[in-house]
This record gives C-alpha cells, structure tokens and sequence, in this order.
C-alpha cells in the first residue's frame, strides 16, 4: 500500500499540479495511487522530490536495491 494520496493532501496540493511537474496526466498519478500502475524510477525520484519528502515515505514498503522495489509480494 502506497501513502501518495496522504503526502500530497499534507502537503496542500493537487494531483494536476503534481501532474504538470511530472510531465505526465493526472490519471496516470491516480493509478499509482490504486496500484493499478506505477511509476518509473525517474518518475518516482522526481515526484519525491516535488513533495519534498523520500522515497519511502511514498511507498513504506519499498525496498531499495539498485532501483526502487515498490511492487509488494514480488
């Protein structure tokens, strides 16, 4: 389970803003959201960078390895 939804309603902002920074659509963060999709790694480093907050406080459960591993029981 990811936590993007609560970081950027802490932070006070909207998915399009996110969205607009990201370079991507607002839908595709609200799939992230519901793991129906994820991010890439440069997708998901910039992001954190924006809430300014890391990587693991998006994705508590990630484990690092030479790239993120956000994807649970695999």
């Amino acid at each position: 389970m990811n936590k993007i939804k609560e970081v950027i309603q802490e932070k006070g902002l909207k998915l399009n803003y996110i969205a607009e920074r990201l370079d991507c659509f607002n839908t595709h963060i609200s799939m992230w959201i519901k793991e129906e999709r994820y991010p890439t790694q440069k997708q998901l480093l910039k992001m954190a960078r924006i809430l300014k907050t890391s990587v693991r406080s998006l994705y508590p459960n990630c484990k690092r390895k030479t790239y993120w591993e956000i994807k649970e029981g695999e």
